[in-house]
């Protein structure tokens, strides 16, 4: 049995800022890096963001550059300091905190910032000069402080380990410096739109930072998410034992919420595993953003789902900002917004009758009889103008997308009926609006999925459609806002023109 102990080095990328709004300035600081056992050689050849013992590989080939076996992911973010100097200390202290705590053997720190060397070679006698002067920079009363805990942290590492620095490594770009460049972006949303100082040191595995888990249906064709906030505990109701979310999709580029135009959609996914990412994300809002008068919210889904905000979900994955919630992944108009309350109440309500609409399908496809059929609804299945299922070898069902229905296909032709029609009507499904997208089926991997279409023949002179995907786990329902009206023609309607 082996009981050498491990010896552990890590390696840190710092970088501070400083933006200014108003007449006020805010300080912060962002870091990235790694941890790895200097006794395990890595097996990945040197190439471009590899890492090794002196950060991730650039290029460079004056750096020893030994690849090495990452062990933990380090990110740091340090917002709202009152000075440069303390946005540097508080990073340093932080790192140096985690170096003791866990017993690392070596430290290398990759900066532009000279003076995090110079605040760690300061001396005991310095403390009782007044005023205390590292380089040319006056320590103020807190720095101070903060410069005697850095000076214990030092002790504590002594002379069997190292700190070293890298001041040129900051220009070289490569993925350390990226990675630390996002910490800063969230220290600056922080810094700008919160009021937040709590310096904040993350450690996940390679693993949980390279892949977070984004437990996320991807049938859903869609880019904002709906929700409400007002009344928590119906969040999280079930519907005929499914859980329910809300989505939809605005024009592109656009925050048209509630329009009447061609392209926004609404769909809706009761499915029997909850989505913990939105879960996450629903009460964090609630948490964060007052919303007294019951306004419906909308995430941002291409940001809510990045592994960006699934990294950040359980600590601080946006910042409050009035009826809004900021994150640093996201530029949209000069203002990263990643959940927003929809002002004015007029465009809520509309959404709000699209999302009830679909909960009255819901509710005739649990209730429809041996002829698809509840009320004015009547279901039509396609699945087999979607999908093609093929047995293996083994007798495991393979599910494929319908060779017919390529990437270059945008409409799908089904014949339906109306009970003031004296024949079958045709009906043009445009994919990515009135059915979901074809990546999205192209997610699904249950072989017994069904896709149905269901028709509203409640008019008199034309019908509504929308469509539903079934599978043992969800049944999903989408549809387009306004353009899934069929107006019946004289000659179906039997008369002449």
């Amino acid at each position: 049995m082996d009981d050498k102990i491990p010896e552990i080095n890590m390696v840190v990328y710092l970088v501070a800022n400083v933006t200014e709004v108003g007449k006020r300035k805010h300080y912060f600081l962002g870091g990235h890096g790694y941890t790895y056992d200097r006794s395990q050689e890595g097996k990945k050849k040197l190439a471009k963001d590899v890492p090794t013992s002196t950060g991730y590989y650039t290029g460079n080939p004056q750096k020893p550059n030994t690849v090495v076996v990452v062990e933990d992911v380090i990110t740091l973010t340090v917002p709202n300091a009152h000075t440069h100097v303390e946005a540097l200390m508080q990073g340093l202290l932080e790192v140096l905190y985690h170096v003791n705590l866990h017993r690392l053997t070596n430290l290398l720190i990759v900066t532009p910032h000279k003076e995090l060397e110079a605040f760690t070679k300061v001396k005991a006698a310095l403390m009782s000069e007044t005023p205390q002067v590292i380089g040319k920079y006056t320590l103020n009363k807190a720095e101070q402080a903060l410069s005697m805990l850095i000076m214990l942290e030092m002790a504590q590492i002594g002379k069997d380990r190292k700190v070293l620095f890298d001041f040129t490594g900051s220009a070289e770009g490569g993925m350390g410096n990226r990675d630390a460049q996002k910490q800063l972006d969230l220290a600056e949303v922080i810094s700008q739109w919160g009021t937040d100082k709590e310096a904040r040191l993350v450690v996940q595995s390679r693993k949980d930072y390279e892949n977070p888990e984004v437990d996320f249906n991807k049938i859903v064709s869609a880019s904002r998410w709906y929700f409400e906030t007002h009344d928590p505990e119906k969040f999280v109701e079930e519907q005929h034992g499914y859980r329910v979310y809300n989505f939809g999709k605005v024009e592109p580029d656009k925050n048209y919420y509630g329009k009447l135009t061609p392209d926004v959609t609404y769909s809706k996914l009761y499915t029997k595993r909850p989505i913990e990412i939105l879960d996450k994300l629903f009460n964090y809002t609630v948490k964060r953003i007052d919303n007294p008068d019951g306004y419906l919210s909308a995430g941002d889904l291409n940001h809510v789902v990045s592994k960006d905000v699934a990294r950040l979900v359980d600590s601080v994955p946006a910042v409050p900002v009035k009826h809004q919630l900021i994150s640093p992944f996201i530029k949209q108009n000069g203002r990263p917004v990643l959940i927003e309350l929809i002002k004015p109440t007029m465009m809520s309500y509309r959404i709000r009758d699209f999302l009830v609409g679909m909960d009255v399908i819901m509710e005739a496809w649990q209730k429809k009889d041996e002829h698809n059929v509840f009320g004015h609804a009547k279901f039509y299945e396609i699945t087999d103008m979607i999908y093609t299922k093929e047995v293996n070898g083994k007798g495991v069902t393979k599910l494929k997308i319908h060779p017919d229905f390529n990437q270059l296909r945008s409409t799908i032709k089904v014949h339906v009926e109306h009970r003031n029609s004296v024949k079958l009507v045709p009906i043009l499904l445009s994919v990515g609006y009135d059915i979901p997208e074809r990546n999205a089926f192209n997610s699904v991997e249950d072989p017994t999925v069904q896709v149905w279409v269901v028709t509203d023949t409640r008019n008199e002179q034309g019908l509504r459609y929308s469509t539903l995907v079934i599978t043992e786990e969800f049944i999903y329902i989408h549809t387009s806002a306004i353009a899934n009206l069929r107006v019946l023609t004289l000659a179906e309607l039997g008369k002449k023109a």
